[in-house]
């Protein structure tokens, strides 16, 4: 989801009073699935090029397939349709990462921790096992770690987080510790977010940032979120926010800073877009 797109949210979020329940419907997309039209596309136009020259082949050959069809069509056709009807959800996933992914998962040697009794609201919902990675090339956080319902999820490679999870610590540190307080454990001004995220899934996480809110946390008349949706220095890292925070409410990233990854691809690929969308 661009900045672009968050920005055209945020006119009608802001002017709701209601900007927690509001969030339940907001139209923003999640990470890695605003590329999947554009990918499948491509891969039905490199599909369509073996089906063109086998169109070209000769007469005797062709007529040899088109029989073949024709004889096996009943049972493979069955087979095919009894394979759509009943695939399990794992071969669902997995194809769900591929798309999101440019049809690469490599998942290299990212194995999580295991997250604590009170975890986020997604990973009580999903686990927290990373399921894809956006492309590298990807014109949205690239090499962004999702998992199987294509959310932002923390990757770690031994006890090291990836760049977004490290990133989100460093963004966070520069535009929520002021209210929100270190690690995102609150203060007398703003709640604590590890447990917020225990209640709010990532889509009402970003229409909150998106569109603020006014007395939740505090009923008392004076609890206001301001509204970040036109400030590209949160926009631009609302996944890598998220991605830390997440790793905080499910007790797998420690208070401070976290380790930083050494330089990667996949780590360059994610800086270069965070700077591109700041217009750097």
């Amino acid at each position: 989801m661009t900045f672009k797109t968050l920005s055209a949210l945020a006119g009608t979020l802001i002017l709701s009073t209601a900007g927690f329940a509001y969030a339940q419907g907001t139209t923003l997309v999640p990470a890695g699935q605003a590329q999947e039209t554009q990918r499948l596309a491509q891969a039905d136009t490199a599909a369509e090029q073996p089906a063109a020259s086998e169109a070209g082949s000769s007469g005797s050959a062709g007529a040899s397939s088109s029989s073949d069809a024709a004889t096996s069509g009943t049972s493979s056709g069955a087979a095919s349709s009894s394979d759509a009807s009943s695939g399990s959800s794992s071969s669902g996933t997995a194809s769900s990462a591929d798309a999101s992914s440019g049809g690469a998962v490599d998942m290299g040697n990212v194995s999580n921790p295991e997250p604590d009794a009170h975890p986020s609201k997604d990973t009580q919902e999903e686990g927290n096992k990373v399921s894809s990675f956006n492309a590298n090339d990807a014109s949205e956080d690239p090499g962004l770690a999702l998992d199987t319902a294509e959310k932002p999820v923390y990757a770690f490679a031994g006890e090291t987080p990836d760049w977004y999870t490290w990133r989100g610590y460093k963004k966070y540190g520069a535009n929520c510790l002021q209210c929100h307080g270190p690690d995102g454990m609150g203060s007398s001004f703003a709640p604590d977010l590890t447990q917020s995220l225990q209640n709010i899934d990532y889509f009402e996480f970003a229409g909150i940032i998106v569109g603020g809110q006014q007395n939740k946390w505090n009923t008392s008349g004076n609890s206001i979120m301001p509204a970040w949706g036109e400030d590209p220095n949160v926009m631009c890292s609302l996944n890598a926010i998220y991605t830390y925070l997440r790793g905080r409410a499910d007790g797998v990233v420690g208070r401070g800073e976290p380790g930083r990854p050494e330089q990667s691809d996949k780590s360059k690929a994610a800086k270069d877009y965070e700077y591109s969308c700041l217009g750097f």
